[in-house]
């Protein structure tokens, strides 16, 4: 079983190596995506200090409405007062179902970036290459080709994880062994062997965490859209003119105690609630800032429902917990340096790996 086992290993790394190397990198990128978009983007993403305090969100939303008319308000993500990232707002083209991305200054009500398609920014464009592998918007390639093909090369790197743990199911024997002074197949060898099995816990926690958000997905679409209708086109704001944006946020915070809220979802389908993300207080580092959320009217302002996650059972907070053990943000800069250095390892793997199976498919050639 062993042998077959190291068989399919072999023939799995080689066929996908080319579409896993593009995510395993980018990923590793994309966990310093934060600082890099302060860095690349500085007059955009970023905001100086400051102990002025933020103009209300109903301030805000007049302003943005002023200066793009010709859009509206599909979600929000807010941060505290003192925070060194600009909002960053997202707005669908009246006339369309498209979804444009915009920074905004809280402080003063001013746009730092107009508004721009899903990939424009170089970070953002890697988000895209990473998720979708740039497939889905190709014309004569089925719909979601790009997440499809992730889905399968998240299962992929599940297999090869586990596959590889149980072919040198005694890693921990020779686990630092090196033998330096011997022939390239066994120096190969055993950096394979070394950098799989540190790198196999945090692949196997990306290959679940990044198989479960390509499900979401596409479960997401089959709810909304099973009976084949298109996606609302935005042509009339869904939600009142006068509605109260900070009284819905304030309340949000009066229906848990202690609810830090973090992202604002306008319906952008008739019939969907407006919708206050936000995080529940917990000691645990691994949930996400979004895990709870409060639903109102969106032509009224009335309270509709909570969904509190520190009621929940273990198995919604593992769920939630996905999003910071995706990507890194769990604690603090020593696991996001992990995780990157994790993203560049299967190069590694697959250098060595390519010279291992080159090597043996010559050995049996020449045995034959």
């Amino acid at each position: 079983m062993r042998k077959t086992i190291h068989k399919w290993h072999g023939w799995a790394g080689i066929i996908c190596m080319i579409p896993f190397l593009v995510i395993c990198l980018t990923g590793s990128i994309l966990v310093f995506k934060k600082e890099i978009d302060s860095l690349l983007l500085p007059e955009v993403a970023a905001l100086e200090p400051t102990e002025q305090p933020r103009k209300s969100l109903n301030e805000l939303t007049a302003s943005v409405q002023q200066q793009l008319p010709g859009y509206e308000f599909g979600s929000w993500e807010i941060f505290p007062a003192g925070h060194d990232e600009a909002d960053r707002i997202f707005m669908i083209k009246k006339g369309t179902d498209e979804w444009f991305k915009a920074h905004l200054n809280p402080y003063t009500g001013e746009l730092l970036s107009q508004p721009t398609e899903s990939g424009h920014y170089i970070t953002d464009w890697l988000v895209e290459l990473h998720y979708t592998l740039m497939l889905n918007d190709l014309q004569y390639l089925p719909e979601h080709l790009g997440l499809i093909i992730g889905l399968i090369l998240s299962v992929f790197l599940l297999f090869m994880g586990i596959s590889g743990l149980i072919i040198y199911r005694r890693f921990w024997a020779r686990l630092f062994t090196l033998r330096w002074n011997q022939r390239m197949l066994a120096v190969f060898s055993d950096l394979h062997k070394m950098a799989g099995t540190f790198a196999s816990p945090v692949l196997l926690v990306l290959a679940i965490t990044g198989g479960y958000y390509n499900i979401l997905i596409f479960y997401e679409e089959w709810v909304e859209h099973a009976d084949g209708a298109e996606h609302h086109v935005m042509t009339d704001r869904l939600y009142a003119t006068d509605l109260n944006i900070d009284e819905l946020v304030l309340d949000s915070t009066k229906q848990i105690e202690g609810f830090k809220p973090t992202y604002l979802l306008f319906p952008f389908e008739p019939e969907l609630p407006f919708t206050v993300f936000g995080r529940a207080p917990t000691a645990n580092p691994l949930l996400s800032n979004y895990g709870s959320v409060s639903n109102y009217d969106p032509m009224t302002g009335a309270y509709l429902s909570t969904y509190n996650l520190n009621e929940q059972g273990a198995g919604a907070k593992t769920l939630d917990s996905f999003r910071r053990l995706h990507f890194g943000t769990f604690g603090g800069l020593p696991v996001k340096v992990i995780w990157s250095l994790v993203g560049v390892l299967p190069l590694l793997l697959s250098i060595t790996g390519t010279y291992i199976w080159w090597q043996r498919r010559k050995k049996r050639t020449r045995r034959r």
